[in-house]
């Protein structure tokens, strides 16, 4: 079993978010903190003057989750095609 030796810091929104992480999972943590920032700083800079920080942080979280989900329906597309494939090859093979 993998232990939680990574410590990563997160400062999102001014506060600082400490997660403990598997080693392996040390990188995607570092590279989803850039950017979550990233994005963060352009959504205040796009609506900061009628968003409040809490609200930004709330459409970010909200974006993040839309994002995954798009990703994980294409991934289930894109199994069921390789799937496919890959019948259809086994087929020939056992013809």
């Amino acid at each position: 079993m993998e232990s939680f030796d990574a410590p990563v810091v997160f400062d999102l929104n001014g506060e600082q978010i400490r997660f403990m992480v598997p080693e392996s999972n040390e990188r995607y943590f570092r590279e989803a903190k850039e950017i979550l920032n990233d994005r963060l700083a352009a959504l205040r800079t796009e609506y900061s003057a009628f968003a409040s920080s809490q609200t930004l942080v709330s459409v970010l979280a909200v974006e993040a989750l839309v994002d995954a989900l798009m990703v994980n329906e294409r991934y289930q597309k894109l199994k069921v095609e390789v799937n496919s494939r890959l019948e259809s090859i086994q087929t020939k093979f056992d013809n």
